[in-house]
């Protein structure tokens, strides 16, 4: 069975033909991730900075919606580059991280994504 690759998130937003729609999970519960997930949405944001979630929690979320066809992003607290680390390894592949104000703070949070060379 061949490899097939799915669009990544900023593929689907460029290439889309009409809006996508989404919404953003508070809870902290997988079982209301996953009926989310299960309700037709292109999206569905994980929010780490205005709700209970913990990364295990984060996790158990990621877990459930993974049989889905939606995208998953995790909102983290902080641009705090070892929680940002931390997102990552749990598995999530889309992050939107709160108030970055200054060209040097957008600098930081790219680099704490991306492996050393």
């Amino acid at each position: 069975m061949p490899l097939r690759l799915t669009p990544t998130f900023r593929q689907q937003l460029g290439a889309a033909s009409r809006p996508l729609t989404g919404m953003w999970v508070c809870s902290g519960s997988p079982v209301v991730a996953e009926i989310c997930a299960g309700s037709g949405l292109d999206w569905l944001l994980i929010d780490m900075e205005h709700s209970p979630n913990s990364l295990a929690s984060v996790l158990a979320q990621l877990q459930a919606v993974a049989a889905y066809p939606i995208t998953p992003v995790v909102r983290v607290p902080i641009g705090d580059p070892v929680t940002i680390k931390q997102v990552l390894d749990l598995g999530a592949q889309n992050l939107l991280v709160p108030m970055v104000s200054s060209a040097d703070e957008a600098r930081a949070v790219v680099a704490a994504v991306r492996y050393p060379p």
